[in-house]
C-alpha cells in the first residue's frame, strides 16, 4: 500500500466505492463462479482476505459494495470446496494464465522515471537512497509507468499470443490490461484445464526458449549446411530464430548482442556483423559467420523471439488473478478486458481510465514525471499544489507521488 496518509486512502476509497456502485454490472463474472476462490485487499489492511466464494453475481457485487476492495482477485483454478483451506479445496482444474509486467522487462526508462519518496518529509529522492537524508526514515519506491514501458509490455503480449495461437493452436483467450504496467492473458481451452505444474512448466520452457539447442538447429558445426539451418519460412522456433537473427543483422542491433555476450565481446563482433549484414538477401547467411558470432547471434535471437512472462504465475495451479474490469489500487485504472485481436489498437492510458476526468481534486504533488491520461497531457511537476482531474489525482495518490494538502 503506497498511500502517504490515511486521508489519501479514504479519498481514493470514496472514488472506488462510487465507481463500483455505478458500474457493478461491468465487472467480469468468471465461468463456473461457485467453484472459484476469491480474495481481496481492503484499504485498511495489508493482508489478503481470501478463501471466499460466491454463488451468484449478485452475491459478488454485494460483497464489493460492502467492503470496497483496494484490489480484488479470483482463482484461475476450479475447486470442489473453494472456501476450504488450500489442502482441502479439492482441485478440479485451472485455466492457463500469463502475466506480462513491464517491471520485469529490460526497459532503460525505469532508471529515468522511478524515484523514492519520504512519507514524513514529503519529498522525492533518487532510487539509490534507502533512508531519507533529512529525517532518517525508510523511503518508499514509486515505480512509474511510461509509454515505453507499456509498449514493451504490448510487444511481449504480441509474441505470447503468436506462440499460443500459431504453435499450440489455442483459440479461446481472455485478455486484459493489468491496470498498471502490463497485460494478463488467460487460455480457456478445455484441453489445458487439467495440466499439472510439470506440464505447464513444459509450455513455459517452450515459450521462453529454455533449453533451445543450436545443435538440433544445425548451427553448431563449424561448416554450416544452409539446407538444414533455420530459414525465415520455417515454422515454430526455427522460423522464430531465423526471423529474429535477420532482424538483428538488418538493423545492426548491437545492444541485443551486448545483452547476451557483454560489452567487450560484442565490440569484437561489430566488424563481422557489418560484413555479414552486407550479405543479407532472402535469408540469414549463417555460413558466412564465425562460430563465435553465430553463437552470439543465436542467443540474441532466442532472447528477442521469446515471450518474457512471469513464469511463477503460469506454473502456479492455485494462482489468483485480478478480476477483469475491477480497479487496480496501484493506479485507480480499470483492469480492462479487451478483444485479443485488438491488442495493437488498445490504448491503456485512455481506455482503462475509469474515474472522473471532469471532476477536479487538489493534491500536493511530491513528484510526477510527464504523463498522458484520458487524452490529456500533464507536465512534469515537483513540490507543487495542483488541481487535477480526479483520475489523474487518484493515480498520483495511489502511487504515493502526491498527497492531500
Amino acid at each position: 500500500m503506497s498511500f502517504i496518509s490515511e486521508a489519501d486512502a479514504l479519498t481514493v476509497k470514496r472514488f472506488f466505492k462510487d465507481f463500483y456502485r455505478r458500474n457493478f454490472s461491468r465487472l467480469y463474472i468468471p465461468s463456473r463462479l461457485p467453484e472459484r476462490e476469491f480474495g481481496y485487499f481492503t484499504f485498511e489492511k495489508k493482508i489478503m482476505i481470501r478463501h471466499l466464494s460466491f454463488n451468484s453475481p449478485q452475491e459478488l457485487w454485494g460483497k464489493i459494495a460492502e467492503d470496497t476492495p483496494l484490489h480484488i482477485y479470483h482463482s484461475a483454478a476450479f475447486y470442489k470446496y473453494p472456501r476450504a483451506p488450500m489442502d482441502a479445496k479439492g482441485w478440479l482444474g485451472a485455466e492457463l494464465i500469463f502475466d506480462i509486467d513491464a517491471d520485469h522487462l529490460k526497459t532503460p526508462c525505469g532508471k529515468e522515471h522511478d524515484f523514492k519518496v519520504c512519507r514524513h518529509c514529503r519529498r522525492a529522492y533518487p532510487v539509490s537512497l534507502d533512508l531519507c537524508p533529512d529525517c532518517g526514515q525508510p523511503l518508499m519506491k514509486v515505480e512509474w509507468v511510461c509509454d515505453l514501458c507499456l509498449e514493451a509490455a504490448r510487444e511481449e503480449a504480441r509474441k505470447l499470443l503468436s506462440f499460443l495461437e500459431d504453435d499450440f493452436g489455442f483459440n479461446r483467450f481472455r485478455t486484459a490490461f493489468s491496470g498498471n504496467r502490463g497485460y494478463h492473458l488467460v487460455v480457456e481451452d478445455e484441453s489445458i484445464l487439467e495440466l499439472d505444474q510439470a506440464e505447464r512448466k513444459e509450455l513455459i520452457d517452450y515459450i521462453t526458449g529454455t533449453g533451445l539447442s543450436m545443435r538440433l538447429m544445425g548451427l553448431e558445426e563449424r561448416v554450416i549446411d544452409l539446407e538444414t539451418a533455420p530459414k525465415l519460412e520455417d515454422r515454430g522456433w526455427r522460423g522464430r530464430i531465423a526471423k529474429a537473427a535477420f532482424e538483428i543483422l538488418a538493423s545492426k542491433n548491437y545492444d541485443a548482442l551486448r545483452e547476451v555476450v557483454g560489452d567487450s565481446m560484442a565490440q569484437t563482433l561489430i566488424d563481422e556483423v557489418e560484413e555479414v549484414s552486407k550479405a543479407l538477401g532472402e535469408d540469414v547467411p549463417w555460413n558466412l559467420m564465425r562460430p563465435k558470432l553465430r553463437k552470439a547471434l543465436f542467443e540474441a535471437a532466442r532472447e528477442l523471439a521469446s515471450a518474457h512472462i512471469d513464469v511463477v504465475v503460469t506454473q502456479d495451479i492455485h494462482r489468483l488473478l485480478r478480476l477483469g474490469n475491477s480497479l487496480n489500487g496501484k493506479t485507480g485504472f480499470m483492469a480492462k478486458l479487451f478483444d485479443p485481436n485488438e491488442l495493437d489498437e488498445f490504448e491503456p492510458m485512455s481506455e482503462s481510465v475509469a474515474l472522473p476526468m471532469d471532476e477536479e481534486l487538489a493534491v500536493y504533488v511530491i513528484r510526477a514525471p510527464r504523463f498522458k491520461l484520458g487524452g490529456m497531457e500533464f507536465e512534469e511537476c515537483e513540490n507543487e499544489l495542483k488541481k487535477l482531474p480526479a483520475a489523474a489525482a487518484i493515480l498520483l495518490l495511489c502511487k504515493g507521488a502526491a498527497t492531500l494538502p
